[in-house]
């Protein structure tokens, strides 16, 4: 951008951003710098993906320490969504906008959660006369981190809801106007049960409103299917008069064939007098139908005694798990030794994402989990963080190596983080989550967790990294206690 410009007003300002609104001195036109100076903030921006939105950027690039956004008023090229699609639009272009709102939140998924909320805002989606979406890119933020839940989802049910209703979602309170196909996909929305946004518009094509809207019945096809088959069944039926005529001429022509059906003296087959009374599809479905079946009932049969055997094979059912003696076997059963084979260098989930060579690897040398023989859910031990004061702890308890080519598939993906948690006594706990790039933290999240001292409870939290070495994962809690975590499991969400 030139220089030659003058500062209207101030729109937004705080310590680490400024938006300011300007306007060029030689043609008027108004246009807004956005100017930001944070390295956290910095780092939850990512400007080629901005760049490849349909957008209101004039220009935007980053320097040392800061980005700047250059971007023009949209309200005075296009109108709100709100105000393009209120009251004046047909179903089939309800559905043409709800594909490219569902694009738009596919497109920016990859983004960081608090930027795909700054985004996907109903005053921030603006539309032209064929509908087209164009998103308004002069992004504020209040604050330094990320969000702590993914709110895409929730959003996406709620622009829907407007595009299909004219009207909010308030409580929970969906409209009853709303198609019922695309209010069950709403619900969905809000309930949070699809992973990617392509999953909604792959259902929306498959929903029996959009199959009557974009693809029409083909009469012609029909009909001249139609007459098709009946000239087939009318030939079909032709050739068997013909068949039984030809029979009956036959047993006239020969008494002796007469007599031999009336007498039964002979072994010889009997002619067909009619054709069969199924077609032959008929009976090939029946057959693969039955085949089918069979197969089922084989196959649950198998998984019934592979169940039964296991339990068989249990042990003593008041066993409790996690407390039982390593080594320990049945001195009624015999051992083979050349059947024995070395046991794995890794044989419980928590030394997956904890042990020495990965911190090592890692550089990490801050407060980090003890392993627990005594007290655990599942394997032969768990992590434990132990906080012996009143004050806050904070320790890491798993770390996923990106440069590892076993974790390295999980980048750009939205990877699932479960595990079981207990404590000594009753607590709420925050799971923080940072990753780093460049021995630098490049994106961070927290979620918190009621956790009991009487139970394993369950701990599941999706989160997307874009662009990161490793992911650092930790608990974090106040006051004297124990907290236990054990059955560690990440993965890519299918």
């Amino acid at each position: 951008m030139n220089n030659n410009y003058k500062i209207v007003r101030t729109i937004f300002e705080n310590t680490f951003q400024r938006v300011v609104e300007c306007k060029e001195n030689e043609t008027g036109d108004i246009f807004y710098s956005n100017i930001i100076t944070s390295p956290k903030v910095i780092n939850l921006i990512n400007i080629p993906e901005l760049k490849s939105l349909s957008s209101n950027i004039l220009e935007a690039y980053n320097t040392d320490d800061r980005i700047y956004i250059y971007t023009y008023p949209l309200n005075l090229r296009y109108k709100g969504l709100k105000e393009g699609i209120t009251g004046n639009l047909t179903l089939k272009q309800q559905f043409n906008v709800s594909e490219k709102i569902i694009m738009l939140a596919q497109n920016i998924f990859n983004m960081t959660d608090v930027v795909q909320q700054k985004i996907l805002d109903l005053d921030r989606i603006f539309v032209d006369e064929d509908h087209n979406l164009y998103v308004d890119l002069n992004l504020v933020f209040e604050q330094e981190y990320d969000i702590a839940d993914n709110e895409t989802f929730k959003r996406l049910g709620n622009i829907l809801h407007y595009i299909f209703s004219g009207t909010e979602i308030v409580d929970y309170n969906i409209s009853d106007t709303i198609p019922p196909d695309v209010l069950k996909i709403i619900v969905r929305c809000l309930t949070k049960e699809y992973v990617f946004p392509k999953d909604i518009f792959e259902e929306l094509k498959q929903s029996p409103i959009y199959g009557m809207i974009f693809a029409p019945v083909n009469t012609t096809d029909i009909n001249k299917s139609i007459i098709k088959e009946r000239e087939t069944v009318e030939k079909e039926t032709a050739e068997d008069d013909n068949f039984i005529e030809s029979e009956a001429d036959s047993v006239k022509e020969d008494d002796s064939v007469l007599n031999i059906y009336l007498n039964g003296d002979s072994k010889q087959e009997q002619p067909h007098k009619n054709k069969n009374v199924f077609p032959k599809k008929e009976i090939l479905r029946l057959a693969v139908s039955l085949l089918i079946v069979v197969i089922v009932l084989l196959i649950g049969n198998k998984i019934i005694k592979m169940f039964n055997t296991e339990e068989t094979m249990g042990g003593d059912p008041n066993k409790q798990i996690g407390n039982e003696e390593p080594g320990e076997q049945d001195p009624s059963e015999p051992t083979d030794p050349e059947n024995d084979t070395p046991p794995s260098d890794i044989t419980d989930s928590t030394e997956i994402y904890f042990n020495d060579k990965l911190l090592e690897s890692t550089g990490y040398s801050g407060s980090k989990a003890e392993i627990d023989n005594n007290i655990y859910l599942e394997g032969k031990n768990s992590l434990l963080i132990k906080n012996e004061g009143d004050g806050k702890v904070k320790s890491l308890f798993a770390v996923v190596d990106f440069n590892d080519e076993k974790f390295s598939y999980m980048l750009k993906q939205q990877i699932g983080i479960g595990a079981k948690i207990k404590s000594e006594k009753d607590v709420e706990v925050s799971v923080v989550l940072e990753a780093y790039n460049n021995g630098a933290l490049a994106s961070n999240f927290h979620t918190k967790l009621d956790v009991y001292d009487d139970m394993w409870s369950p701990l599941t939290v999706p989160i997307n990294v874009t662009n990161a070495d490793y992911l650092n994962i930790y608990i974090e809690y106040e006051g004297q206690n124990k907290v236990w975590v054990d059955s560690i499991y990440i993965d890519v969400i299918k």
